[in-house]
């Protein structure tokens, strides 16, 4: 099973359930050491429209960070808690995000490339078909990846692109290359296996093996219980053990307060 994670919703992004106190406690009982919170960040501008439905809105945040820091005083020396934040890299949006943020004692970033450009209403990751769109998602996530404020790579292979177009191999290659660059790991998105999802898949983690990627395994939980659905993490280790990836459970937890702290 596995000690940290790092990938983890709640209630206020408006598609994932329970209490922060129940991920805590489930975490705890899934023998999970270090748990970081990092729900889908609020995009000034954003909060009246469609992404409202996948992501906290502004007037959240405060209550978020508030809870999460509580937890990590009340459960100290059980579990090591982190706060942290999911986010799409938009290119003329993230400085705009980045000032929002700065006020919140916010600690990691993860890059979850859900749409692309900075199109509030733009093409979705997750349908991707064309060659020319999946160079722009590549294109997006290392120019994110290369601002050096995020800690790791979330479900890099979330397009529902043809596996086997030669395109898809390249582009997946790139991404590994970068992050190998970077010295930051792609994640194996568990999520994707409890829903049955078209991520993560093996053409990918061929990727990974022939770039000698270091993987992280996220959960991606939307619910506490997927701490403990032993059937989806075991399945998720026969993989990386099918591939004999390198895997680790550790990130920078503090990349982004130190950007803060450098630049105060």
């Amino acid at each position: 099973m596995i000690k940290a994670n790092f990938h983890t919703h709640t209630e206020r992004c408006n598609h994932a359930g329970c209490s922060d106190r129940r991920y805590v406690d489930v975490a705890i009982e899934a023998g999970i050491e270090v748990l970081g919170f990092s729900d889908h960040t609020p995009y000034v501008g954003f909060e009246n429209d469609f992404y409202s439905f996948y992501r906290m809105t502004p007037d959240r945040l405060r209550d978020y960070v508030d809870s999460v820091n509580a937890l990590r005083e009340e459960y100290k020396g059980r579990i090591e808690i982190c706060l942290g934040l999911e986010a799409e890299y938009y290119p003329k949006l993230f400085p705009g995000l980045l000032e929002f943020l700065k006020p919140y004692g916010i600690e990691y970033l993860i890059l979850g490339q859900h749409y692309l450009d900075d199109d509030q209403y733009g093409l979705s990751a997750h349908w991707i078909q064309e060659e020319k769109d999946l160079v722009k998602y590549t294109d997006q996530c290392i120019e994110g990846l290369e601002t050096g404020l995020f800690s790791y790579l979330a479900h890099p292979d979330l397009p529902r692109f043809d596996r086997s177009h030669p395109a898809f191999r390249r582009e997946m290659k790139r991404l590994c290359e970068c992050s190998n660059r970077l010295s930051l790991p792609v994640e194996i998105n568990v999520l994707g296996i409890y829903r049955g999802r078209h991520y993560p898949c093996e053409e990918f983690l061929e990727v990974c093996r022939e770039c000698d990627s270091t993987v992280i395994v996220g959960v991606d939980a939307h619910l506490p219980d997927q701490f403990t659905d032993r059937e989806s993490i075991e399945k998720t280790f026969r993989l990386i053990d099918k591939y004999g990836l390198r895997t680790t459970e550790t990130i920078d937890t503090k990349r982004l307060l130190r950007y803060y702290e450098a630049n105060t």
